[in-house]
Order: structure tokens, then C-alpha cells, then sequence
């Protein structure tokens, strides 16, 4: 019976902490400001915001309508006031949503930027690899099947083509 390794090996090891590091300094705010906007665009999106909100409307609706004997009205219907307020803080949500949504983009294009390093990379290895098995049987005399997929995966790819090809065939942004 084999035994399972209750760990992962040390290569895995070290390539999980290292992506634990990105992550962990991506998810880092820089500054107080972007921390701040970080927690309400985040607060907002959820139910404990929307169920908030809707008290609080009903409790302005309640007491402008009169129904608290206790409370004076100052907002009489159809309630300018709230409107006005809405309005100014559907305006800063927004704002905040943006700043949230901006800051998850570079995040993600950073992300995007390392996977295209990591693929580039894995596509150098595998490159020379096949290089290496071609020299390999053709130093040992093995018959080797060259069709045209096979010679053109053992051919080095320049980036610079692949981009030049996609600038040429994508349609402007």
C-alpha cells in the first residue's frame, strides 16, 4: 500500500508561499484613504447594507409622517430632504464602487502580467525540452516521426511576433 505524503513537496512548497506573498501584498492596502474605500465598497455590497438602509428610510418615512408623537416632523412628504440625501449618497457610493472596482483591475492586471511571465516561461521550458529530446534521439539513432506539428513545437517562439500578430488581426480598441 503507498503511503500518502501528509505534505506537499518542497518545490510546491516554495512556489505556495511565493504566491501567498503576491497575494498577500496585492491584497496590502497602500494607504489609509484606499483602505477606507476598500471597507465601504465592500460593506455596500452586501445585505446588512441594503436591510440598513431600508430602516433607515422607514424610520424617516415614520417619523415625518407624524407617528411618533415624540419626534416633530422636519421632513414633510414627499420628503425633499431624503431625496436630497439619497441622491448625494448614491453619488458618493458610486464613487466608492469605482475606486473598489479600479483598484481590483490593476490588481487583476497584475495578476494577468505574472500568468503571461509564468506562460512564457513555461513555453521556454517545454521549447527546450523538445530541443532536447530531438538531439537526444538523434544522437541515439531513434527513428523520429517529424510531421509539421512536431517541427513547429521544437521552433523558439519570439513574443514579439505573437504580439505583432495580435495587433494585426484584433480590431481597435
Amino acid at each position: 500500500m503507498n503511503k500518502i505524503p501528509s505534505r506537499a513537496p518542497a518545490s510546491v512548497a516554495e512556489n505556495v508561499e511565493k504566491v501567498i506573498r503576491v497575494e498577500n501584498e496585492t491584497l496590502r492596502p497602500r494607504s489609509r484613504g484606499e483602505a477606507i474605500t476598500d471597507v465601504i465598497g465592500g460593506f455596500v455590497g452586501t445585505i446588512s447594507f441594503v436591510v440598513a438602509q431600508l430602516m433607515a428610510f422607514a424610520g424617516w418615512i415614520v417619523v415625518n409622517a407624524g407617528k411618533l408623537s415624540q419626534l416633530a416632523p422636519f421632513d414633510p412628504f414627499p420628503y425633499p430632504l431624503l431625496s436630497s440625501i439619497t441622491s448625494l449618497e448614491a453619488v458618493l457610493l458610486a464613487a466608492f464602487v469605482l475606486m473598489k472596482q479600479n483598484r481590483m483591475g490593476m490588481v487583476a492586471d497584475r495578476r494577468d502580467h505574472l500568468d503571461l511571465q509564468v506562460n512564457l516561461l513555461t513555453e521556454q521550458r517545454a521549447t527546450q525540452i523538445i530541443q532536447m529530446l530531438d538531439r537526444l534521439s538523434t544522437q541515439l539513432g531513434v527513428d523520429q516521426h517529424h510531421d509539421e506539428d512536431s517541427r513547429e513545437l521544437g521552433r523558439h517562439v519570439a513574443v514579439e511576433h505573437l504580439v505583432e500578430e495580435l495587433h494585426s488581426r484584433l480590431p481597435d480598441a
